[in-house]
């Protein structure tokens, strides 16, 4: 971003500029409605070259203030927007627009000269390309990895050759503009047909017109027997992998063909042709440079378009935004007509389908002992709580996927006890994390993932921004520096988290040892001439939860016993922690912490700690703390921020948490004197927002 764009504001004459924060966040200015008060060092701004802009244009020339063109990226959304309207990516061209064969634009004006071009920048774009095509990603991104079984099953049915058109919306304006028009579809099925007589003819159905908000091309038209119509929400890099050749008027789909090795026939002139790329059914004389692929991505991806953190709105790089994109595509997602949700409180049942994601349409709540009684449709799945319910599971029928929710890792500030709305849940279609006697989705991701250099990358910083934000699961205690050496002496000073003794990861991830108790006993054991701090779990100190361990006990091994301090500072404190199952060993970890576990807990069995029980007999590799922490945080958990009810990540989650827990804290006595209330709060807030 140029320094000069951060000075004035940017004026336009379209509410949907001036209310939308990330364009003003892509601007790196204010977005103000109106012309009225304008001033030196204020631009003028409009979407793409609509109709609307023609005034702004007006005023701007008047005014001798700079016009700016504003449009859509090329990996724009975290979905569709018209089911998720945060942008991620946006171009700005001072000159036209690249979708404009008509005039020149700032990226054809790039793409003819060569000063921008070194060995770094196509490096880039290589890598990018390559990570765009592993992940099959796009403009719009809400469509799964595989064909839907249906398409698929037609496809197969023919086995020669298949020849692809991209169809796009009636009256699209990158049509008339890209020297097309919309005449251009039935020459282009024409040739097609022609072209490639062998060859099954596919005819992709822009996503606009499955949300019923464009017209197609081709609706109303009878087509010949080897055309197939595909209406179905489909990755465009998933279709590219069965087709031979693509054919285009000027779609985007064409570029996305490009990057995916296909050859592309042009009947119109978007931004990608006229460069030697594609074979061009007409010409556009401006364009004089032969451009390589990389050096095309280069241009239109890296140095003409701009990024955001759709969650945080902090200023982004395509690479930022492509590791969103690919996070979201790494582990399967819920996708179905209907959920039948199992197992859940009238308090969850507000909030937890909100972490289904948009791949599942409507959401039933039906009681347990019904699931064997249900006719169950094709477009069904069955999301259970927890493992409280599997008996009743076993009755739902093979073909009906079974999904299990539980919470997150980055919950909230306050516990799940006082009915504090989490911020993070995890959905699994094999188990669940916390059962070590069995596969979860988390495990065969770390047993099969092949880890990126940008996986590890985020996992650091966001190792980084955990450590600086001191946050952990409930945020809760007293913060303060602790110095246990000054009673341990020389002594290696350990630290026992308590667990809530019903929990279920005890139940399913620590066979041996099940209580608090026994877990302190075998430490002591263990490390007998250690200095052992014993910390009940935050719900079982409240008297919210099963968990004490008797004073005979504790008096016999151990030490010192904590509850009101912050585990963070605890984990500052001590040299070693010691633990059944509990989370606290994973938040150690990430503080370089020795942990030494009783159970099979989920970070256990790679290589990262000292493991009681042996060697995990499913968990294979030796992983580096990074890939853990990416693993777990940036692919399993799933992340709601409240109220906005909006998807979420775990770099946002972790800011929000640290201000709202230093306002807690700074609150001091009177968050004390709430305090009563606060489950009553809290239960308002998962009903009624």
């Amino acid at each position: 971003m140029n320094a000069s764009d951060k000075k004035g504001r940017a004026l336009t004459a379209s509410s949907g500029i001036a209310r939308d924060p990330l364009i003003a966040a892509l601007l790196g200015r204010p977005v103000k409605k109106g012309f009225g008060d304008a001033r030196d060092g204020d631009v003028v701004v409009g979407w793409g070259k609509k109709k609307n802009t023609r005034a702004a244009k007006r005023f701007a020339q008047k005014a001798a203030l700079p016009y700016w063109h504003l449009e859509d990226g090329f990996f724009a959304y975290l979905s569709h927007p018209a089911i998720d309207g945060r942008r991620m990516s946006m171009v700005l061209d001072r000159t036209g627009i690249y979708y404009d064969a008509t005039a020149p634009s700032d990226l054809e004006s790039l793409l003819n000269r060569d000063d921008w071009i070194t060995p770094e920048l196509i490096a880039r774009a290589d890598a990018a390309m390559d990570r765009i095509r592993r992940w099959r990603l796009s403009k719009y991104n809400r469509a799964p990895l595989s064909l839907p079984q249906s398409l698929r099953t037609r496809l197969e049915r023919f086995h020669g050759p298949k020849v692809l058109i991209v169809d796009q919306t009636f009256g699209d304006l990158s049509l008339k503009m890209g020297l097309a028009g919309d005449d251009c579809f039935q020459a282009m099925l024409a040739t097609a047909l022609h072209d490639h007589p062998d060859a099954q003819i596919l005819i992709k159905v822009h996503p606009d017109v499955l949300v019923g908000k464009k017209r197609s091309h081709f609706g109303e038209h009878i087509l010949p027997d080897r055309v197939m119509l595909i209406a179905d929400y489909v990755n465009p890099l998933t279709l590219m992998n069965e087709v031979d050749h693509v054919y285009v008027a000027t779609s985007q789909m064409g570029f996305e063909a490009l990057i995916a090795g296909k050859p592309v026939t042009c009947f119109g002139m978007p931004f990608y042709a006229g460069w030697g790329l594609t074979n061009d059914q007409i010409n556009c004389p401006r364009r004089t440079a032969k451009r390589s692929l990389a050096e095309l991505f280069a241009a239109a991806c890296i140095l003409y378009s701009r990024y955001i953190d759709p969650f945080t709105h902090a200023s982004a790089e395509l690479e930022d935004v492509l590791d969103i994109l690919a996070a979201d595509k790494q582990l399967p997602r819920p996708e179905a007509g209907r959920a039948l949700a199992v197992g859940f409180s009238p308090w969850r049942r507000r909030f937890a389908p909100r972490f289904f994601g948009p791949g599942v349409g409507s959401v039933q709540h039906v009681r347990p002992a019904s699931l064997g009684r249900i006719r169950y449709g094709q477009d069904d799945i069955v999301v259970l709580w927890g493992r409280k319910h599997d008996a009743e599971a076993a009755q739902v029928p093979a073909h009906v996927p079974v999904w299990r929710m539980e919470d997150g890792f980055l919950r909230s500030v306050g516990l799940g006890s006082d009915f504090r709305r989490p911020s993070s849940l995890v959905l699994d279609s094999r188990g669940i994390y916390y059962d070590g006697g069995a596969p979860s989705d988390l495990e065969h991701f770390l047993n099969t993932h092949d880890f990126a250099d940008r996986d590890l990358l985020r996992g650091q910083q966001l190792i980084a921004r955990i450590l600086a934000s001191r946050v952990s699961k409930y945020n809760v205690g007293d913060r303060g520096k602790l110095d246990f050496r000054a009673r341990a002496g020389n002594r290696k000073v350990l630290l026992v988290p308590g667990q809530v003794e019903t929990d279920a990861s005890i139940q399913y991830g620590s066979p041996e040892l099940k209580k608090n108790a026994a877990l302190v006993e075998a430490v002591r054991a263990s490390v007998p001439d250690a200095y052992i701090i014993f910390k009940p779990h935050p719900d079982v100190a409240t008297g919210n939860r099963v968990g004490n361990v008797s004073k005979e006990v504790l008096d016999r091994c151990v030490d010192e016993i904590i509850t009101s301090a912050d585990i963070i500072d605890c984990l500052e404190a001590v040299d070693e922690i010691h633990t059944m199952t509990s989370l606290t060993g994973f938040e150690a970890l990430l503080r370089g912490r020795t942990v030494v576990t009783y159970g099979r807990p989920f970070y256990a069995g790679w290589g990262l700690t000292t493991d009681r029980l042996g060697p995990h007999p499913r968990r294979t590799r030796t992983l580096p703390i990074e890939a853990l922490v990416y693993g777990l945080l940036c692919i399993y958990a799933r992340y709601v921020e409240w109220p906005a009810r909006t998807s979420y990540s775990p770099e946002a989650l972790i800011t929000d948490i640290a201000a709202e827990a230093q306002a807690a804290a700074e609150a001091g006595a009177f968050a004390q004197a709430v305090k009563p209330f606060r489950k009553v709060k809290y239960v308002l807030e998962a009903l009624l927002r």
